[in-house]
């Protein structure tokens, strides 16, 4: 029995399945839990020119037939089959790799091991918490940007007012200590003034 060459790959919840067959039409692929049948017209190794295609996979484990699906590209028809548990298979088919080595291959396309997988998974969700900048709330920080601005609500009027009051202060001392130099001074000059004491003073 002739099978149609077949690539696939896998994840965690889910199976990829290519069939090699260019311009295919007339295409239809029938999911149940353990087999996918497909059918149609299509080019593939065998030959250059359009022939039947038809060929049915009994799969390792069961899968979810009404949420798998197909599309029909120009080089291929590729299927997306649901797995009804997840998990990794590791094969695709009941039958033994010797058995299927001729028509069955891995996609290495789509091939992702499920240690990467996993990575994936971990880089994803600590870069949604990066992207959101964990949870910080930017109009809230924009907020406090703006109490900044405003030196944290400081009336820049009485900062300016309160520095002209405090400077013309220390005006009022400067004047007021001249002031008293200034008497000090007139005090001295008054008492230089006042007549030498009388000479008869002197010889008392």
């Amino acid at each position: 029995m002739s099978h149609l060459p077949i690539k696939w790959a896998e994840r965690k919840d889910r199976v990829f399945i290519t069939v090699e067959a260019m311009t295919a039409s007339d295409v239809h692929v029938t999911f149940q839990e353990k087999t996918v049948s497909i059918s149609g017209n299509g080019v593939t190794a065998k030959g250059s020119e359009p022939h039947t295609l038809k060929g049915e996979l009994h799969l390792l484990k069961e899968i979810v037939p009404e949420d798998s699906t197909f599309k029909v590209l120009g080089v291929s028809i590729q299927i997306c089959a649901m797995k009804k548990d997840q998990g990794y298979w590791n094969r695709l088919v009941e039958e033994p790799t010797k058995l299927t080595k001729s028509w069955l291959s891995a996609d290495w396309n789509l091939w992702k091991d499920e240690d990467d997988e996993a990575e994936e998974d971990a880089a994803a969700s600590n870069f949604g918490g990066y992207g959101d900048m964990g949870g910080m709330d930017m109009a809230s920080m924009m907020g406090g940007m703006g109490g900044m601005g405003g030196m944290g609500g400081m009336d820049m009027e009485s900062m300016m007012a309160s520095m002209g009051k405090g400077a013309g202060g220390d005006s009022d001392d400067e004047e007021m200590a001249d002031s008293e130099g200034e008497e000090q001074a007139d005090d001295e000059c008054e008492k230089s003034e006042e007549p030498a004491a009388d000479i008869s003073d002197l010889n008392a």
